[in-house]
């Protein structure tokens, strides 16, 4: 440092103490709004969940029960993390609400279209308020995930979730 106060002639003690001061307010804002979740996270846990997938043909429930048999893992789009496993798939057929000719609203059955209730099981952490999965998606009611294997690429609603303290 010179007589002037500057260090190497370009910079000088201000410039260094703004740039650490921008610097810290990055971090703090990134630290603080840069995660979706921002509570604690308490355990590594199992959970099951149940995704309704409404509307489908056959050959969906099909390849549901084919990913099932096989045991092959649920991932993302890209393959690259790892969802869980199908431990139990219930069907029945589907129904919509239909109008009557007298104005009146019923229930009917849709044909060919079956509701699958798929039972998930997989690990994630655990928060004060959620449970979230290795990638870093909430499970909680109403969410709609999208199910993805080798056999098959559907979407439904989440039901359920459970921690079965595993």
């Amino acid at each position: 440092m010179n007589k002037d106060g500057k260090i190497k002639g370009k910079f000088n003690i201000i410039d260094l103490l703004v740039i650490l001061l921008i610097a810290a307010v990055a971090v703090g804002i990134c630290a603080r709004y840069g995660s979706r979740i921002t509570t604690a996270v308490k355990s590594d846990e199992e959970f099951v969940y149940v995704v309704r997938v409404m509307g489908v043909r056959q050959f969906t429930i099909d390849a549901l029960e084919e990913t099932y048999n096989t045991h092959s893992r649920l991932t993302d789009k890209k393959a690259t993390v790892d969802l869980g496993e199908i431990i139990d798939i219930k069907t029945e057929p589907t129904s919509a609400l239909s109008q009557r000719a007298d104005g009146s609203m019923v229930y009917a059955p849709m044909q060919d279209r079956y509701t699958a209730y798929v039972t998930i099981k997989t690990r994630g952490k655990e928060s004060d308020n959620s449970y979230i999965t290795a990638d870093s998606n909430e499970l909680s009611v109403g969410r709609v995930p999208e199910i993805y294997s080798k056999y098959v690429h559907t979407s439904g609603t989440i039901m359920s979730v459970e921690k079965t303290g595993n």
